[in-house]
């Protein structure tokens, strides 16, 4: 939820999917997304209040989207954000009117659109976790469907290493807090506590893949 605003810089480029899958699934993408929004809202599936939901933080929808990754999708501009220079989502930017938003309130009352943003967002977490890694001379394709066990608050967790997870970790922490566990084991929490662990071990597992997005 909390995405490092150093994020918002990194480049993107183009890469491919990956080979290695785990095995066994979870459920289809589309299960993950549900899944997904149940976390981040508490709300069950299907309630269209999902939607609407803003926390306490001003996060907003069913994914739960800050200004620093609508911003980065080009839904939204603001100099100052959460994260820089803000202490939550104030909302106080301009929309762009991409795909016809022009406010907040039309984000929250449009699902196909947030439905479509989460997309998006996906796709850029992706390339940007690839472009991190790549400039450390590393590949994605080292950890995907490896198991690795990380001290969490004290608590030794081992999880298998999963695309969805990996994207799941990187909406509530940023592509760069997912570099930074895959390769020096940092575990890194949101506002609330949440671990990123918890969030790629939750949100493993499910058949996703990028080209389908």
């Amino acid at each position: 939820m909390g995405n490092d605003s150093n994020w918002l810089k990194s480049e993107m480029v183009l890469v491919l999917s990956p080979k290695k899958q785990s095995t066994i699934s979870k459920g289809s993408f589309q299960d993950m997304l549900e899944a997904l929004g149940v976390r981040e809202t508490g709300l069950l599936s299907g309630n269209p209040n999902q939607y609407q939901f803003e926390n306490p933080l001003s996060f907003i929808g069913k994914y739960q989207f800050g200004e620093i990754l609508l911003i980065r999708l080009g839904y939204y501009k603001a100099d100052i954000y959460y994260g820089r220079g803000a202490d939550k989502n104030y909302w106080r930017g301009t929309w762009t009117k991409k795909k016809g938003i022009d406010s907040k309130l039309k984000f929250l009352n449009t699902p196909n659109v947030q439905e479509e943003a989460i997309r998006e967002a996906f796709r850029v977490y992706w390339k940007d976790i690839n472009d991190i890694l790549s400039r450390q001379g590393k590949s994605i394709n080292n950890y995907l469907g490896q198991k690795k066990t990380f001290n969490d608050k004290g608590k030794s967790k081992t999880i298998t290493i999963t695309l969805s997870g990996i994207i799941a970790g990187a909406h509530l922490r940023g592509p760069d807090q997912v570099v930074n566990l895959l390769v020096t084991a940092k575990v890194s929490h949101d506002e609330f506590g949440t671990s990123i662990v918890e969030y790629m071990e939750m949100f493993g597992g499910y058949d996703m893949r990028i080209e389908n997005l």
